[in-house]
């Protein structure tokens, strides 16, 4: 079963930095995932969350800061926030990157960018128009869908997804098993501990939740704790 790197390796290296990026990709991770935005002015920013609450304690939005204003405020805080370009330029791992773009309209310029970046790309998407848009671009294997709830699996794979994502919790109701005899896709499941009380910590990855969603048939499963997986994975192999 593969692992994933969510936001990288987010809890040794700062969360979508270059630097997570690559500690992922060095110790073993199938691909590392980072979060795609856009700035009020058109920068597109590798930043997880809708506002800089979590951070910064202020609810501003992304989409409502220029990338100067947004740069600043992080700056405060001692996070360093990082473009698209500096991705593009700095990350020079053969390890795919899991790009999850934070928006569900794509238009022609932004395909274009990804296209000239050269980077190993899987495009994780949130909406069936931008899957399309994606695998009109790429193969289905680049293309993996974001989706809020499963009931709209069918309406990404038309769109050309080839990978689904579950979440934990959902796999009392539906299994990847399912999922990939009836659309013949791939399918990772987003690790989450319902007994944890904090959402961020509750995507760490345990032992217990890795051998639960490989059981399952699962092909990758993405986590925080990517030094947990990596060990648990080894582990594994040696038995």
């Amino acid at each position: 079963m593969d692992l994933i790197a969510h936001r990288g390796a987010s809890l040794v290296k700062q969360e979508n930095s270059v630097e997570s990026l690559e500690y992922a990709a060095h110790i073993g991770a199938a691909a590392a995932e980072c979060d795609i935005r856009q700035t009020s002015d058109g920068v597109f920013v590798i930043f997880h969350d809708e506002s800089l609450e979590r951070l910064t304690g202020e609810p501003v939005l992304v989409k409502d800061l220029t990338y100067c204003e947004m740069k600043e405020k992080l700056a405060e805080k001692n996070y360093a926030l990082l473009t698209f370009e500096e991705l593009a330029r700095r990350y020079r791992e053969k390890t795919p990157i899991l790009l999850h773009i934070k928006f569900e309209t794509l238009d022609d310029g932004f395909v274009n960018m990804l296209k000239k970046s050269g980077l190993p790309f899987i495009c994780g998407v949130v909406s069936p128009q931008a899957a399309n848009k994606i695998s009109m671009a790429f193969s289905k294997e680049n293309v993996l869908a974001f989706m809020p709830d499963y009931h709209n699996i069918g309406k990404f794979v038309e769109n050309g997804a080839g990978i689904i994502r579950l979440w934990e919790p959902w796999l009392s109701e539906i299994k990847p098993m399912d999922v990939k005899m009836k659309y013949d896709v791939k399918v990772w499941v987003m690790c989450q501990d319902l007994s944890c009380t904090d959402e961020t910590s509750s995507m760490n990855g345990s032992p217990e939740s890795l051998d639960f969603i490989q059981s399952l048939s699962a092909d990758g499963a993405l986590l925080n704790d990517i030094e947990l997986g990596i060990r648990w994975k080894t582990k594994q192999e040696k038995e």
